[in-house]
């Protein structure tokens, strides 16, 4: 379980602390950090230039790395100092998940925290990068997908910046919907907290646009999450995924096309991928039988990401309220 630090303890280790800082993310991590008063040691070449930063040799208190996958970071430091830097991390950006923290093999005083930054982490970074230097919408998902078609156009928008939305769409198409609409099938990279992914849920391209992917899966027995009900032969469902929204609907119907019920997931802000999608789901979901008035479960699974730390009071109150909303909308 992660303790919390808080108040003036919090505002000493930010004053304290010097953070060395190589990331996709840096540009953005370095002036958020900053107007917080941490210390930046050890700067990139590219980092000086942007900040005006002197060349610094000084060692430091945490080092904040990417992760392998690029979908977040490692944060390696003592562990008093890494549980306030996560704090800090889950108040300024909402979303951020701690996936696990284990101690280091290199330094038994440190630990490292390995740190999910969904979507509405990296849309936050977006823009304080964009206070820096030109950057266009969905930058650092794009720096992930396709790196140097990101570079291109982001050097068309310094020459070009008038024509920014264009910029933008020409790159989404290209380097997500196109792929995905080629392929004609659909991944959900459905993300677990503890950084796992649930076993891949694939199915057929129904719809699609620069908004929505619309996807037909069938299936052929067991019975129903949450729902509670048996899978009948010939049954199939329909997922809907909305860019940017806080959870995902799926409809179960049978093979004459017959309501079953719904399940809606509450999670991340969806991020669409060549592949797909992905977020990370948030525990509590919504379930509607058909002909039946909505109702909650997992609840208590929630609540334990927020007591251990793994999420911030921020993203649990974000999980009820869209939980609630859903809840709303769906009574008869």
């Amino acid at each position: 379980m992660i303790r919390r630090v808080s108040g003036d303890l919090e505002k000493d280790f930010a004053m304290s602390s010097r953070l060395k800082i190589r990331s996709i993310y840096a540009t953005a991590l370095t002036r958020l950090t900053m107007d917080a008063d941490y210390l930046i040691v050890d700067p990139s070449s590219k980092i000086r230039d942007r900040f005006g930063l002197e060349p610094s040799t000084e060692s430091h208190d945490i080092l904040i790395q990417d992760r392998e996958d690029l979908q977040g970071l490692e944060v390696r430091g003592e562990p008093e100092r890494v549980c306030q830097f996560l704090t800090f991390l889950q108040e300024k950006l909402v979303d951020p998940v701690l996936l696990e923290i284990i101690p280091s093999e290199e330094d038994e005083a440190s630990v490292i925290a390995r740190i999910e930054l969904p979507g509405a982490a990296k849309e936050i970074l977006d823009v304080i990068r964009l206070s820096i230097t030109p950057t266009l919408f969905r930058h650092h998902r794009m720096r992930i997908i396709d790196s140097k078609a990101l570079d291109n156009a982001e050097e068309r928008l310094t020459a070009d910046p008038e024509r920014r939305e264009v910029i933008e769409k020409e790159l989404f198409r290209d380097t997500v919907l196109l792929p995905l609409e080629k392929s004609g099938i659909v991944r959900l990279e459905h993300m677990r907290p503890s950084g796992k992914a649930m076993r891949p849920r694939e199915g057929f391209l129904l719809k699609l646009d620069s908004k929505r992917i619309e996807f037909r899966r069938t299936f052929s027995q067991g019975r129903y999450d949450g729902l509670d009900l048996p899978i009948g032969q010939g049954d199939y469902g329909i997922t809907e995924i909305y860019e940017g929204n806080w959870f995902v609907k799926h409809s179960y119907h049978t093979k004459e096309g017959t309501l079953i019920g719904e399940y809606y997931n509450i999670n991340t802000p969806v991020e669409l991928y060549p592949y797909g999608a992905r977020y990370l789901d948030l525990e509590v979901d919504v379930i509607r039988r058909a002909g039946e008035n909505p109702f909650l479960i997992d609840r208590e699974k929630l609540t334990l990401l927020s007591r251990q730390g793994s999420i911030g009071p921020a993203l649990e109150a974000k999980a009820m309220q869209v939980a609630d909303s859903l809840m709303q909308s769906l009574h008869t």
